[in-house]
């Protein structure tokens, strides 16, 4: 990691910040700090919400999809609405917008992704081209804006809906835009897990700066805690925690900490 903060003015230069999240608390979770630094600058900080639409009706649901339904205490009619109430009370503590994007989660596509194991695998074959839709709908294909600052995920913990995400970030780079990949919590929380996401990703992308988010750190937990249909899973079950608010500051504390030079919460950054 880089041994130093990005100053606040570079981080804020681009007039338009675009956040690439694969689910409805991709961002508060993992860049939530970065997103209200920029949304208080002179841009604009839209998240740009990729795999949040609604199940297909003429489709029945998987028996993964209905567990993961009945873990979030939602059934099918309702989890869509009740994400995106959870998103724009979290959009509005940090200050961004959110753009849904027309593509279902992983467990609404079909058979494809049935269980855990698969669905932190290797994504399906017949999705190759999902990460140029991903760029064109969110409206950054064509030639690279240098008004406009993108930012990805690096996939750690390999959920197949995140390395799409990534790829996109990817593809979008080689074309020339600026690029800022994100260290995906709280995958990254897990011993070892984001030195195995770098070690499958090589050199496609380099050390970048940290971001210090101790100024807006209230904002970034407050906004956490605007998704309690996810924290049990996420912090309980995932991390072991706990789902309170102080064992999620701590262990996200924890975490910033130990990248942050100078002891400050930050954001580990990898940019090309």
């Amino acid at each position: 990691m880089a041994s130093g903060f990005v100053d606040l003015a570079t981080l804020q230069r681009p007039t338009r910040h675009v956040f690439l999240s694969p689910h409805y608390d991709d961002i508060a979770l993992s860049s939530g700090g970065t997103a209200a630094l920029a949304a208080k600058g002179t841009g604009e900080a839209d998240v740009a919400l990729i795999f949040g639409d609604h199940p297909d009706p003429d489709q029945p649901l998987t028996g993964f999809a209905q567990s993961l339904h009945r873990q979030w205490g939602m059934d099918a009619g309702s989890v869509i609405a009740g994400r995106r109430a959870e998103e724009a009370k979290a959009s509005e503590i940090l200050g961004t917008r959110d753009l849904f994007l027309p593509f279902r989660d992983a467990i609404y596509r079909g058979e494809r992704y049935t269980s855990d194991p698969v669905l932190f695998s290797q994504p399906a074959d017949d999705e190759a081209d999902l990460p140029r839709k991903v760029a064109e709908a969110a409206g950054l294909s064509g030639p690279a804006d240098a008004s406009v600052r993108i930012y990805a995920p690096l996939a750690i913990g390999f959920h197949v809906d995140h390395q799409h995400a990534f790829i996109a970030g990817l593809r979008l780079a080689r074309e020339g835009w600026e690029v800022w990949f994100y260290e995906d919590l709280p995958y990254a929380l897990r011993n070892g897990a984001k030195d195995r996401r770098l070690a499958a990703i090589g050199t496609m992308v380099k050390p970048g700066p940290l971001v210090d988010v101790e100024p807006v750190w209230t904002e970034k937990i407050d906004a956490i805690m605007a998704y309690p249909s996810q924290l049990s899973t996420i912090f309980g079950d995932y991390v072991g925690v706990g789902s309170t608010r102080e064992a999620i500051d701590s262990a996200m504390s924890r975490y910033a900490r130990e990248l942050a030079v100078g002891g400050g919460p930050a954001h580990g950054r990898q940019a090309l």
